[in-house]
């Protein structure tokens, strides 16, 4: 679990990586907020199954940030 979160976070990464590096464009992609998140979600129950609370919590906090910029974007999209 713990490491097809962290491979989702990763891919989540290179594809923002590559958007800003290569096409010069600096806004945050849906497919990285969501990889990401899910990528996160994934950590979040990998380390409540080890028992490790502590980084279950971070990590579940880490989640509710790119959640809300992808719901931002997509209202936002809608509106425009």
């Amino acid at each position: 679990m713990v490491i097809a979160g962290l491979a989702l976070t990763v891919a989540g990464w290179l594809i923002q990586m590559y958007l800003t590096v290569f096409k010069k464009d600096a806004r945050l992609n849906p497919a990285f907020l969501g990889l990401y998140a899910v990528g996160c979600i994934l950590l979040t129950i990998g380390n409540f199954t080890s028992d490790d609370v502590t980084g279950g919590v971070l990590n579940a906090i880490d989640v509710i940030l790119p959640l809300i910029i992808l719901a931002t974007i997509m209202f936002v999209r809608k509106a425009v």
